[in-house]
C-alpha cells in the first residue's frame, strides 16, 4: 500500500512543481547567441599581461546592490498601451540589425509603458522597457514621473535579437551598451545558472576602451581598467572555495558565472559591483542583496586579453578525407581561437547546422554520415568575444572522396 502512496505523492508534487518551472516569455537571455555577452570564454583563454596590475588597483568593496542605480525590466507586449517620454536630452534609435544609428534630441518618444512603472532608485533613475516577443528594447535615463506623464534626459531604441554591440556614438551607459546587457534577474538564481557576462561598474575606469565596449565615459589612467574589459575569476575555483569565502547559494551561481563567462566593465560606479534587476521589478526580497559577493577577493580574478579582436580570423586549409563509414575534417588553427564550430549541410537540408561548438583542437571526425551521399562542411573559430565568418567549405561523398573547397 505505501508504494502507489509514494508514486501518488511524487507525481503530485511533479504536477505541482511544473507551472513554477515553465518558462515565462521574458525568462530567456537576451541578445544573439553570439553576442559577446553570451558566449562562454572557454577552456584556453589568454589572459593580460598586466592583468594582476589591473586587479591589484581595484579597490572599495566588492558588491551587487538591487536596490538602487541599477534598472528595472519592464517587460511589455504588443497590447501594452502606449505613453509618450518626453526627452531633454538625445535618443539613440538603432535599426538595419544594430548596423545603423540614428541620433534625435529633443523629441518625445511613444512606448509601451505600464501604468505603474517606476525609475530605480539613485540619481540615474533609470528604466528598461522590453518586448521578448519582437526584441525591441528601450531604455531612459534620468527618468522623472509627473502624474501620468513621463520625461528623461537621453534615451535608446535596440532589439535584443541582436548581438548587444551598439553602433560608434550609441549613447546610453559609459561602455556605450544597452541596459539589459549583463544584467542579473530573479529566475536565474532561482534556476542555478546564469547563461551570460556579468555587468560590471568600477569606481575608476579608464579612459581607453576594448570590445565589446564602444565608448568610455571613465576619467581614469591606467592602471584603471579600459571599459571593456572582461575579467575571469580563477576557473580552478570549486564549491569549496565558495563556500570558504562564505558564499549562500545565490553568491555561489553568480561566481560560476564569473568563471564560465566572466565579468564585463560597462559604467562607472562608486566601488566594484555587478548589475542586478532592480529590486521594483525582480523583487528579490533578499535572494540577492549587497554583501551577496562581497567576500569574492579581486585576487581570485584574471583579466582577459586586452587586445583580443572582436572576432577571430577565419580557419584556413579546411580539408577533407573519408571512409566508408566516416568523414574526418583538419583546418589550421586561428589566432584567438579558444574554440571551433563544425556545420554540416546534408542532402537535402537549405542551411548548415551546427555539430558541435567545443571542439578545441584542429581536427573532426563526423560518424553520422551515410555512405554514398554527398555533405558540405564549413568551420568557424570561436572566441568570447564572437564567432568568425565560415571557412571555405569542403563537400564529401561518403566511401568516395572529397572534391575543391
Amino acid at each position: 500500500m505505501s508504494i502507489p502512496r509514494i508514486v501518488m505523492t511524487i507525481a503530485l508534487a511533479l504536477a505541482c512543481a511544473m507551472p513554477a518551472i515553465a518558462q515565462e516569455r521574458d525568462e530567456v537571455v537576451p541578445y544573439s547567441a553570439d553576442s559577446p555577452w553570451n558566449l562562454p570564454i572557454g577552456p584556453t583563454p589568454e589572459y593580460d599581461p598586466n592583468s594582476e596590475v589591473f586587479t591589484q588597483a581595484l579597490s572599495g568593496v566588492f558588491g551587487i546592490d538591487p536596490t538602487r542605480f541599477t534598472m528595472p525590466v519592464y517587460v511589455v507586449s504588443a497590447d501594452t498601451p502606449r505613453r509618450s517620454i518626453r526627452l531633454s536630452g538625445v535618443y539613440s534609435e538603432v535599426s538595419r540589425d544594430g548596423r545603423m544609428l540614428i541620433k534625435r534630441k529633443g523629441e518625445p518618444v511613444s512606448v509601451p509603458l505600464p501604468s505603474d512603472a517606476e525609475p530605480a532608485a539613485g540619481s540615474d533613475a533609470q528604466i528598461i522597457v522590453w518586448n521578448p516577443d519582437t526584441g525591441e528594447e528601450w531604455g531612459f535615463w534620468r527618468v522623472k514621473r509627473n502624474g501620468e506623464d513621463y520625461e528623461a534626459v537621453n534615451g535608446y531604441s535596440y532589439n535584443t535579437n541582436w548581438n548587444g554591440v551598439c553602433p560608434f556614438g550609441f549613447l546610453s551607459r559609459g561602455a556605450g551598451t544597452p541596459y539589459l546587457v549583463g544584467l542579473v534577474r530573479r529566475f536565474e538564481i532561482e534556476r542555478g545558472r546564469i547563461a551570460h557576462a556579468i555587468a560590471l561598474g568600477v569606481n575608476y575606469p579608464s579612459r581607453l576602451y576594448v570590445y565589446p565596449a564602444t565608448k568610455s565615459d571613465g576619467k581614469g589612467l591606467p592602471p584603471s581598467l579600459p571599459s571593456g574589459a572582461r575579467l575571469q575569476l580563477d576557473p580552478t575555483l570549486t564549491d569549496a572555495d565558495f563556500e570558504r569565502w562564505g558564499l549562500d547559494e545565490p553568491g555561489k551561481i553568480i561566481a560560476r558565472a564569473l568563471q564560465e563567462f566572466g565579468m564585463i566593465v560597462i559604467d562607472s560606479s562608486g566601488h566594484p559591483k555587478l548589475y542586478a534587476e532592480y529590486e521594483g521589478t525582480a523583487h528579490w526580497n533578499g535572494l540577492v542583496h549587497k554583501d551577496t559577493v562581497r567576500a569574492i577577493p579581486y585576487s581570485a580574478f584574471r583579466v582577459l586579453k586586452l587586445s583580443a579582436p572582436s572576432s577571430p580570423p577565419p580557419p584556413t586549409n579546411l580539408a577533407a578525407t573519408t571512409d566508408a563509414t566516416s568523414v574526418s575534417l583538419t583546418w589550421d588553427s586561428s589566432v584567438s581561437a579558444t574554440r571551433y564550430r563544425i556545420l554540416r549541410r546534408a542532402p537535402g537540408d537549405r542551411d548548415y547546422t551546427p555539430l558541435d561548438e567545443w571542439v578545441t583542437n584542429t581536427s573532426y571526425t563526423d560518424s553520422t554520415v551515410h555512405h554514398g551521399l554527398k555533405y558540405a562542411y564549413v568551420v568557424q573559430a570561436m572566441s568570447h568575444n564572437g564567432a568568425s565568418r565560415t571557412s571555405r567549405r569542403v563537400r564529401v561523398i561518403v566511401g568516395e572522396g572529397a572534391d575543391a573547397p
